[in-house]
């Protein structure tokens, strides 16, 4: 998969129904698939997320790309400063004036296809000429944090939830080499 298959680009408010479609999509695949909808409504997690979408248009503290193959949307990514709140509360804000890199969605049909390390490749390029050194990025899906250790190595923090049985881990990445490990992927 190379990325001239894909048009990247600065996500408009007009994305957004496609974005909410994807997101529903792959919100409730990845629920299903680990279990979280047994404790977590995937909605609530759809309607939070729109949320931080409509807000960073409205205070431009995040900025989303999202991914075409032709007419469809394939995925999404942001990156953001503060990171978010779940973040912060687990870190005691040590993490407060770091980007997050965040948001990144891929349709279920193209996962597992490389799709996800086009698209952070491109956010981690476009910060690195902002001069961006160090990005933060957390998870709490399990199938999402064995892709994060194989690229990045192991969290920074981990994090046994209080409620349920997962650990919320959060990574501190260099950037540069970060570009570095997922180039060598591909």
């Amino acid at each position: 998969m190379s990325k001239e298959q894909l048009t990247i680009r600065e996500a408009n408010i007009e994305d957004r129904a496609n974005i909410e479609t994807l997101w529903k999509d792959v919100i409730d695949h990845a629920f299903k698939k680990e279990g979280m909808d047994a404790y977590h409504n995937p909605l609530d997690e759809l309607d939070f997320k729109m949320n931080q979408f409509d807000q960073a248009f409205k205070k431009k503290t995040s900025t989303f790309y999202v991914a075409y193959k032709a007419d469809e949307l394939v995925g999404t990514i942001a990156y953001g400063t503060p990171p978010n709140r779940g973040i912060l509360r687990r870190t005691n804000n040590a993490l407060i004036d770091m980007v997050e890199i965040g948001s990144l969605y891929i349709d279920p049909i193209y996962q597992k296809k490389g799709y996800g390390k086009i698209l952070l490749v491109h956010i981690l390029e476009a910060l690195k000429e902002q001069k961006v050194d160090t990005v933060c990025f957390d998870s709490i899906i399990e199938s999402s944090k064995q892709i994060w250790r194989k690229i990045f190595g192991e969290p920074t923090y981990l994090i046994p939830s209080e409620k349920h049985d997962f650990t919320h881990m959060i990574w501190v990445v260099d950037v540069q080499q970060s570009i570095i490990n997922l180039k060598k992927q591909h």
